[in-house]
């Protein structure tokens, strides 16, 4: 009976070993990713904001012309 419970504690204390191991991978992973996450969000947030100048210079580039052919549509009269 005491080597029953001999071993289960040695077992309780390998099992709570393993739990603290896996948890210290699971924070060190959490931690690497999360590091890394912010810098692609702010890589992201660069790219996002480039193209979004991007399409605003192409669009005041255009604009006038579009503007004006919405006009011609607009007034020209087919009967």
């Amino acid at each position: 009976m005491a080597r029953l419970r001999q071993a289960k504690e040695e077992a309780d204390r390998e099992v709570q070993l393993y739990r603290m191991n896996m948890e210290a991978e699971h924070q060190k992973k959490i931690a690497d990713t999360s590091g890394s996450s912010g810098s692609n969000v702010k890589r992201l947030e660069e790219e996002t904001d480039t193209k979004i100048k991007n399409l605003k210079e192409s669009a005041s580039k255009v604009q006038s012309d579009i503007v004006g052919m919405l006009i011609k549509y607009v007034t020209t009269v087919k009967i």
